[in-house]
C-alpha cells in the first residue's frame, strides 16, 4: 500500500509552513539551550538534567502523539512508516559515529543550527565540516559499502526503507489499539530516566519552585507538538518527522556548483544522486538558524562568540571541523541524526529509532571522554595568541554585527534559490518545475524577510538604547 496523503497543498505551503516551524524552533532552541551535547554535558559533568528532560519529554510526547493519531485512524498506518528509513548494522554503527562527532564538533545537529544562529564560530567550521564530510561519505564509503543495496534489502540485520515490519505497532496485528499501547510504554520508558534524573537538578536548584512555563516537562511538550505537527503536516507526502542532516550536506552542491563541479549528476551513483537539490527540511534548517539570530539580535546576546579566552582556539576550532566531518559520515551511514533518528525515529514507534538510540547514546558518552581529553590537550596548546583580547563591543558595534549577519545570511538564501534551476536541471532526481519556482519563489521570500527583520531588529534596539 502507498502512502495517503491527508492534506493537499501547493508546494510554497510546504516551504511555509517549515519556514516558519524552524522559525519558532530556532526560538525556543536559543532560549533554553536545547541541545544534547550541552545535556551530556551538564548531565555527565554536573549531575543536571534539566536539558536533557526537555529533550526526552519531547520525544514522549511525540511518540505518545504517533500512538494516538495512528490509534484513532486520524494519520493512517502507512504514512506512520511509509518514508521511514530502514535499520540494521548500519543504523547501529553510524549512530554510534554520529554521537561521538557530535560531541567533538560541540552541537548536535539541531543545536549546531541554532548555536549557529547566536554566533557561535566553532558550530559554524562544525557545519563545514559536516558538508565534507558528506562528500567523503558520498563517494568511497557510500558505493564500497553498498549502502545504497543495504538500505533497501531485507537481509539478516536489515530491514528496508519503508518496510512496515519498521512500525512495532504493525507487527502485533490489525487492531488499531496496539499503536495506542506502544505509544503510552515508548512514552513512559522515555520519561523513566528523565524522572530519575530529575530528582538530582531538584537537590542541585535546592527545590526552588518556577512558573510552569519554566518547568523542563512544559517546555518539551512544546517541543514534542512541534513534531506532531510535521508528523500530521506531511503525512502521506514525505518523512513526515523532522530530518536535519540531508538539507545541510546538500549545501557541498550549493557551494560549488558555481565553479561548474556537479555532485548530483545523472549516472554518477554516489549518495547525493539519492537525493533531490532541495527538500522541505531545507527551509526549516535555515529558519532554525534564522529564528535563533532573530532571538538572540532581540535580547541582545548575538555576538561572533570565540573559543574560550583560556584554551588554544585554533585547536578548539580543529575539534569541532574534525567533529562535523565524522557525525557527518555516521549520520549518513545511519540515515538519521539526533533529530532524524533519535527524536524521529523514537517518535515513529520504530525498530530504526530503537536500534539508533542503541548506538546514540553511547557514542556520546564516549564522546563525552574523547572530547574533554582533547580540550584539555587544547588548552596546554594556549600560546601568546590566545591572550590578545578584543574590545569590548559598544552597542552600535554590536548592532553592525547583528545588521551584517542578518544581510549575509538573507543573501545566501536568495542565492540559493537562484542557483536552483542550474541544480536541479543537473541532478539525478529532477523536481517538477511547478514545485521548483514555487520553492524557489519561497526561498527568496525568507531571504528578504531575514534582511528586512535584521534592519527592523537594529533599528528597535537602538531606538531602546537611545530611551
Amino acid at each position: 500500500m502507498g502512502p495517503l496523503p491527508l492534506f493537499n497543498y501547493p508546494a510554497w505551503v510546504i516551504g511555509l509552513f517549515y519556514g516558519l516551524l524552524g522559525i519558532i524552533a530556532g526560538i525556543m532552541g536559543a532560549k533554553y539551550t536545547y541541545c544534547i551535547v550541552v545535556a551530556t554535558h551538564q548531565v555527565m559533568g554536573l549531575k543536571y538534567s534539566k536539558i536533557y528532560e526537555i529533550i526526552l519529554t519531547g520525544i514522549a510526547v511525540s511518540a505518545l502523539g504517533v500512538g494516538i493519531l495512528t490509534a484513532f485512524h486520524v494519520v493512517p498506518y502507512v504514512d506512520a512508516y511509509y518514508f521511514m528509513p530502514g535499520a540494521g548494522w548500519y543504523t547501529l554503527l553510524g549512530s554510534f559515529i554520529f554521537g561521538f562527532g557530535i560531541m567533538l564538533g560541540n552541537g548536535c545537529m539541531f543545536g549546531m543550527l541554532w548555536k549557529s544562529g547566536v554566533g557561535y564560530v566553532v558550530n559554524w567550521f562544525e557545519i563545514i565540516g559536516m558538508i565534507i564530510g558528506t562528500m567523503i561519505f558520498a563517494y568511497p564509503i557510500f558505493d564500497g559499502l553498498k549502502l545504497g543495496k543495504w538500505w533497501n534489502t531485507n537481509e539478516f540485520f536489515s530491514i528496508a526503507n519503508g518496510n512496515p515490519v519498521n512500525f512495532i505497532p504493525y507487527n502485533f496485528g490489525s487492531f488499531s489499539g496496539f499503536a495506542l499501547l506502544i505509544g503510552i510504554i515508548f512514552a513512559f520508558v522515555i520519561l523513566l530516566p528523565a524522572l530519575w534524573m530529575r530528582k538530582n537538578r531538584k537537590e542541585f536548584e535546592e527545590r526552588n519552585k518556577g512558573a510552569l512555563y519554566q518547568s523542563p516537562y512544559f517546555i518539551g511538550t512544546i517541543f514534542g507538538l512541534i513534531m506532531i505537527g510535521s508528523f500530521i503536516f506531511a503525512a502521506g507526502h514525505f518523512f513526515n518527522y523532522l530530518g536535519v542532516t540531508t538539507p545541510i550536506g546538500l549545501f557541498s552542491e550549493y557551494l560549488l556548483r558555481p565553479f561548474g563541479i556537479n555532485l548530483a549528476s545523472k549516472g554518477d551513483p554516489n549518495w547525493f544522486s539519492t537525493v533531490p537539490v532541495i527538500s522541505a527540511f531545507t527551509f526549516f534548517i535555515l529558519m532554525v538558524i534564522l529564528g535563533a539570530f532573530i532571538y538572540a539580535s532581540y535580547t541582545g546576546t548575538f555576538d561572533i562568540k570565540l573559543p574560550s579566552r583560556t584554551t588554544n582556539r585554533v585547536a578548539e576550532i580543529v575539534i569541532a571541523f574534525i567533529g562535523g566531518i565524522i557525525l557527518a559520515i555516521g549520520a549518513r551511514m545511519a540515515q538519521g541524526c539526533s533529530v532524524g533518528g533519535f527524536w524521529s525515529g523514537l517518535t515513529g514507534l520504530s525498530i530504526f529509532g530503537l536500534i539508533f538510540t542503541v548506538g546514540f547514546i553511547p557514542g556520546t558518552i564516549a564522546g563525552y571522554y574523547a572530547y574533554v581529553n582533547l580540550s584539555s590537550w587544547a588548552a596546554s596548546l594556549k600560546r601568546n595568541s590566545n591572550n590578545i583580547t578584543t574590545n569590548n563591543k559598544g552597542s552600535y558595534s554590536k548592532t553592525l554585527v547583528n545588521l551584517i549577519f542578518g544581510i549575509l545570511f538573507g543573501l545566501l538564501l536568495i542565492g540559493i534559490a537562484f542557483e536552483l534551476p542550474s541544480l536541479n536541471s543537473n541532478a539525478a532526481l529532477i523536481i517538477k518545475s511547478s514545485v521548483l519556482v514555487q520553492y524557489q519563489s519561497v526561498l527568496l521570500g525568507w531571504g528578504i524577510f531575514s534582511i528586512l527583520v535584521s534592519f527592523l531588529i537594529v533599528s528597535i534596539r537602538k531606538f531602546v538604547l537611545r530611551r
